[in-house]
């Protein structure tokens, strides 16, 4: 599961862009996270911690100093540089506003650089040699490490100020429920210097039950900051309801588990009003105490790790199954007439509908308002399919899909849209597995629950087993479904 955001995460940045009489709903412009940002400069502080060493390396060679060995130097800088950062990580000169502010921290770079060269010397050594001239070699070394640091936190600024002021970094936030914690959180952003878009203030109540919005604009209902949210416009939600309306607030909890955001309850509610299956972080914003209900999946380095690994795996495995891919349509095409290839389409990402590729295993192609699932012995499935679909070689053609971006290699496995329609009217939190994209296998396909879903209980424990994935994503566990697919495929357990 993601780290939740803590008070730090969504306070920092740069600029407040909202209105007190009606905020403007989040753009479609793209955003980076700051944490990457920050990462970055981090690793960069590392490299020019490393490459300052090499400097009085350099020099003595020029004037024929004792030899050293140039891997010794480059592993001291390394190790030197990794102290540095983290040196600098716990003093909290990875946030924007101390990178904005680089002039007035001068001092804590230099004490940084300092504490990561002198932590090498006692076991990499590459000036072992040269006795008396150690402590010129590391005053260099700092010399130049820290020039090279402030060069690079000179252009940082410069960058990162300009994404800051374009609104990249902004995170945007949406309250449901008018009234004084609302105005609260509202004016907590107008004071102060954040990195925060209030969207807007929602609530379902009309006419005569409205409560006192003091003075905001209600931008819209639940349906509309459920919309607005699943098509990425609302970073974090926060539900600022009396604790009077207890049974309520959990019926929204519920309802909004399926937007790709972070989910916020103020404290005054009691944590049993929402589900206790994860154990809830506390934070703040301003003076209002939240309880983190709800994490956004697949946060910060996530989805480029999860991308990286998409287009990777994709591409070569495409490469691997070409020659399978043409003896499989080799085979359709001499097994009957009708297509090599069918699409079907299918929901992805915040419920987007794309087309599927696969290779035709049946002797119909269903419309999408008429598609059956397949069953054991189903007399649709023809000779060459029966085949095909055991060995899930009918599936390599979303190799595609997942280059093109509208599937991820591993993820939930997308259903028809008639299908679809089905069990979000038999599963309440159904929809919730549209947060992430749709995967060519899942965690439930490698726990045996491949093949059709008959009954209730069936596609519960596939949506259990969605929800418990997106919660936990890694890049190991990714490998490990992966891995294990390898095996379901060989043993063709439950497929039809």
């Amino acid at each position: 599961m993601t780290t939740p955001a803590t008070a730090a995460q969504i306070e920092g940045g740069a600029g407040l862009r909202s209105d007190a009489a009606g905020p403007v709903i989040g753009s479609d412009k793209p955003r980076s996270s700051p944490t990457v940002a920050m990462d970055l400069v981090a690793f960069a502080d590392m490299i020019s911690v490393a490459m300052g060493a090499l400097l009085p390396a350099y020099v003595y060679s020029l004037i024929g100093g004792p030899a050293t060995s140039l891997a010794m130097v480059v592993q001291a800088g390394l190790i030197a540089g990794f102290i540095t950062q983290m040196w600098m990580r716990n003093a909290g000169m990875y946030d924007l506003e101390k990178i904005s502010d680089l002039p007035n921290h001068p001092l804590h770079l230099l004490s940084g650089i300092a504490v990561g060269v002198a932590a090498v010397i006692g076991f990499a050594m590459p000036v072992i040699a040269l006795h008396g001239h150690i402590t010129v070699w590391f005053g260099a070394w700092i010399i130049a490490s820290f020039t090279l640091v402030l060069l690079v936190r000179g252009v940082a600024r410069s960058i990162l100020t300009r994404m800051a002021a374009a609104g990249r970094f902004d995170r945007s936030i949406a309250v449901y429920g008018a009234g004084s914690i609302s105005r609260r959180v509202h004016d907590h952003f107008a004071k102060t210097r954040s990195g925060i878009r209030f969207v807007g203030v929602y609530d379902d109540r009309t006419g005569e039950d409205r409560v006192n919005a003091e003075g905001l604009t209600v931008s819209g209902e639940l349906d509309d900051l459920l919309r607005d949210a699943t098509a990425g416009k609302i970073d974090d939600i926060v539900i600022a309801l009396p604790q009077s309306a207890d049974s309520r607030i959990a019926a929204i909890v519920r309802r909004l588990e399926q937007a790709p955001s972070n989910i916020h309850v103020v404290t005054h509610i009691a944590t049993d009003l929402v589900s206790t299956r994860d154990r809830h972080r506390v934070s703040q914003i301003g003076n209002v105490g939240l309880i983190d209900v709800k994490d956004k999946p697949l946060a910060d380095w996530a989805p480029i790790v999860k991308r990286a690994e998409d287009l990777l795996v994709a591409a070569v495995g495409l490469v691997l199954a070409l020659p399978i891919l043409l003896a499989a349509a080799t085979a359709i095409k001499l097994d009957g007439s009708g297509p090599v290839l069918y699409r079907q389409r299918r929901r992805g990402l915040n419920g987007q509908v794309f087309d599927v590729l696969k290779l035709r295993t049946l002797t119909v192609t269903d419309s999408d308002d008429q598609v059956r699932q397949v069953t054991a012995g189903d007399d649709r499935v023809t000779r060459v399919g029966r085949i095909l679909r055991r060995t899930s070689i009918d599936e390599l053609p979303q190799l595609w899909n997942v280059l093109r971006g509208d599937m991820s290699i591993v993820g939930p496995r997308p259903h028809a849209l008639i299908h679809d329609e089905k069990f979000s009217s038999m599963l309440e939190d159904y929809a919730n597995r549209h947060q992430v994209k749709p995967g060519i296998t899942g965690l439930a396909q490698v726990n045996g629950l491949r093949g059709e879903t008959r009954t209730h209980d069936s596609i519960r424990e596939r949506v259990d087993h969605d929800m418990a994935y997106i919660r936990a994503w890694s890049l190991s566990l990714d490998l490990k479904i992966i891995a294990r697919t390898l095996f379901v495929v060989f043993t063709g357990k439950n497929a039809h």
